[in-house]
């Protein structure tokens, strides 16, 4: 059950009002339309982050690829003649 305050208005309005993150997406999503330059710009540099860690993944799962193919190359026995 909600409990009012003295003001009139119900717990649940008030938290909402004073959360900082609802003021910033709340404000974030007036601005879009105002200035979706900056939100393209955002949207784009955020693609770009993803790309660089997948780039670094990439590399990694190659190099370690690489050393297992060396490592089943090298693990075979060789005949060796004994005088």
């Amino acid at each position: 059950m909600n409990e009012s305050s003295p003001n009139g208005r119900n717990e649940g309005e008030l938290r909402h009002e004073c959360c900082p993150v609802c003021m910033v997406v709340k404000g974030a999503a007036r601005m879009r339309s105002r200035y979706s330059g900056f939100f393209t710009h955002m949207a784009n540099a955020q693609i770009e982050f993803l790309q660089a860690f997948r780039s670094l993944i990439d590399q990694h799962i190659a190099h370690l690829e690489e050393r297992r193919n060396c490592m089943q190359k090298s693990s075979k026995a060789t005949k060796i003649k004994v005088e």
